[in-house]
């Protein structure tokens, strides 16, 4: 990782963003408080808090656009609308056609780097916070942020600098997740006695609930764990079954928006200029497209067929359906899915099966998201049963971010191999770190 000496720790305001990183660069804010005041007491680590989520949802540059739009691009669920939006036109080619300067992996990159960094600053200060309801909740929410920037670049980039220092050393992404596990660990623990304060909840955006967060962001991280080297990490499954069915099935978490500080994938998405769905398949191929067009309830929730002029565009539903519509942090078809893809590596069919059927046969849950399907009538067998766990992931979990991860962990037919449903492997290193970083590894060859 490249010197990142963000001074004004900027998110307490509003940050310069748009700027790149590099090498000595000074990120400064006139109009912000020092890093000092803002770390040196319990007011400026809380104001901090609600700037990470700044950091992760606001502006096409952040991890709310930039997630979902790699993810989905990876395994050919988009389609660019207008080839003028050539970063987004360069992932629908994937393979070598995503450049190290590829405007939407150098953002992800950037921004993920930055706010790994600010919830570093935000856990290494809290013991001056006196009031351990004041701090739990400082250090769940710091923990939350520092673990989906660590969570989001292990999902896209094969090795990662975890450390923050001049030309750090890169660790294999498996280190990544383990330090955002064991982040979340330390907060879940100290969750299980001590609930945050009124406080706290009153300085923070609205919409978060830690606890259930940080028990569902364990499931989705060892969950990834399990299978992150090839070979089945039993120890690590256990973990994920045990937070996923510990994470709440009707509080929601989610990421707000309002009028002015605007959900950044729907700004897209709601243009019609950029890109839409690639079919009414949601881009599913290898034979698990969903049943013909209305029988399947979640492809009308989360794709809109809209007239612009003469043409039919395949817009996205779901989350992105207004400027201020909110995002789930995670959502409950991903918990049961987490078990039923654990149940099924173990060979454990009956759970398998229940959690499975669990997704399939819903007509709703707290999001309005049902399937409204036969329950699952295919082999007991563990390739069958992924198999179809993956299909439901597909379908329920439609720009989560998680797609390329999902693509892999499941072993599905990768860049140029017979049947292909993914076109990149892993994205390679933008020129904002090579360039500073003497330590950066070659590039993936997809």
């Amino acid at each position: 990782m490249n010197n990142y000496k963000i001074i004004a720790l900027g998110l307490v305001v509003a940050a310069a963003t748009t700027l790149m990183p590099s090498c000595q660069k000074e990120y400064t804010n006139p109009s912000a408080a020092s890093g000092p005041n803002v770390t040196g007491n319990v007011d400026g680590l809380m104001n901090l808090c609600a700037g990470l989520q700044r950091r992760a949802t606001i502006g096409r540059q952040s991890l709310a656009y930039t997630a979902p739009t790699a993810g989905l691009y990876s395994v050919y669920s988009l389609t660019t609308i207008n080839v003028g939006n050539t970063a987004e036109a360069d992932l629908q080619s994937g393979k070598g056609a995503v450049a190290p300067n590829n405007a939407v992996t150098t953002s992800m990159w950037r921004e993920a780097m930055i706010l790994k960094a600010e919830s570093e600053s935000v856990l290494n200060n809290l013991s001056v916070i006196v009031d351990p309801a004041d701090r739990v909740g400082v250090k769940a929410f710091g923990s939350i942020y520092y673990a989906i920037a660590m969570g989001t670049l292990a999902q896209f980039f094969e090795k990662i600098p975890v450390v923050t220092q001049t030309n750090a050393s890169f660790s294999d992404r498996v280190v990544a997740i383990e330090k955002a596990i064991a982040v979340l660990e330390s907060a879940d623990a100290d969750l299980v006695t001590i609930t945050p304060s009124v406080k706290f909840n009153s300085r923070v955006p609205a919409g978060i609930n830690v606890q259930n967060t940080v028990k569902a962001l364990l499931a989705r991280y060892y969950n990834m764990h399990s299978m992150v080297t090839g070979t089945y990490n039993a120890a690590s499954g256990a973990k994920a079954l045990t937070n996923a069915t510990a994470a709440s099935q009707t509080v929601k978490s989610e990421f707000r928006f309002t009028t002015t500080t605007t959900n950044p994938f729907a700004e897209q998405n709601l243009t019609y200029n950029v890109f839409q769905i690639t079919d009414s398949a949601m881009g599913i191929r290898g034979g698990l497209a969903p049943m013909p067009t209305g029988s399947d309830p979640r492809v009308g929730f989360y794709l809109n067929r809209v007239l612009s002029g003469s043409t039919v565009i395949l817009s996205v539903r779901g989350f992105s359906t207004g400027l201020a519509t909110s995002v789930p942090v995670y959502l409950p078809g991903e918990m049961t899915l987490i078990q039923a893809e654990v149940n099924a590596r173990n060979s454990a069919f009956a759970p398998a099966k229940t959690a499975l059927d669990a997704v399939r046969t819903k007509t709703t849950d707290a999001y309005g998201i049902g399937a409204a399907q036969p329950a699952y009538t295919g082999a007991l067998t563990t390739p069958a049963m992924l198999n179809d766990i993956y299909k439901q992931r597909r379908l329920e979990l439609f720009g989560s971010g998680m797609e390329l991860e999902d693509s892999r962990r499941f072993g599905r037919p990768a860049p140029n191999a017979p049947g292909e449903e993914r076109n990149r492997n892993f994205y390679p290193y933008p020129f904002i770190e090579r360039d500073n970083n003497t330590n950066t590894p070659p590039d993936p060859a997809i």
